[in-house]
């Protein structure tokens, strides 16, 4: 995911491996203010795209 010009986190989709959150992202890796212990998991990329918003915005 970019904010901007900056990459800010990469998320991957789940598969089937996931039981019930196939279809779900996950947030690998996030950077910047995104760093942490946090790697929570969205139904959509909206849902992820306002999480990531209201952490650097």
């Amino acid at each position: 995911m970019f904010a901007g010009n900056r990459l800010v986190a990469v998320l991957v989709r789940l598969s089937d491996l996931h039981g019930r959150k196939v279809g779900c992202w996950y947030l690998e890796h996030g950077f910047g203010r995104l760093d942490g212990p946090a790697h929570p998991i969205f139904t959509d990329l909206d849902e992820a795209h306002d999480w990531v918003a209201q952490r650097i915005g």
